[in-house]
């Protein structure tokens, strides 16, 4: 019970804008998120949800459809990484130049990982400049 009450509130902001902690006080802010990409699960479930008392469906794993290990960048990131320049956009993400944004920029498929992490750094610096 006491790990739940000083655990931090991760939806909201503290008054003062910075991530909550356990010592937060006041009245909250919304915190802005940012979806990543859309996933399409399947909805079929094991009969043994409903039964309980079996601990194998601690183990369960959603059915994911239609993903692949690598995507190209849309033209809009890339668009977005020329007006920022490549050099910026590397020291700044932390992504490397050669290896990655070069490869976005020359429509060579990357880690669908990597892509999300990056185009989430992306929005996040295009919206505080």
């Amino acid at each position: 019970m006491i790990q739940h009450q000083q655990h931090p509130e991760a939806k909201s902001l503290a008054p003062d804008g910075t991530p909550c902690n356990a010592d937060t006080r006041g009245l909250l802010k919304r915190a802005h998120v940012i979806a990543g990409e859309i996933r399409y699960v399947g909805k079929k479930t094991d009969r043994k949800w409903e039964e309980g008392g079996e601990i194998s469906v601690l183990e369960f794993a959603a059915t994911e459809y239609g993903r692949k290990g690598k995507v190209a960048a849309s033209d809009d990131v890339k668009a977005k990484i020329s007006s920022i320049g490549i050099n910026k956009c590397a020291r700044e993400s932390g992504f490397d130049r050669k290896n990655f944004i070069r490869k976005l920029i020359r429509d060579i498929p990357v880690k669908r990982n990597s892509y999300g992490e990056f185009v989430r750094w992306l929005q996040g610096y295009m919206s505080s400049s």
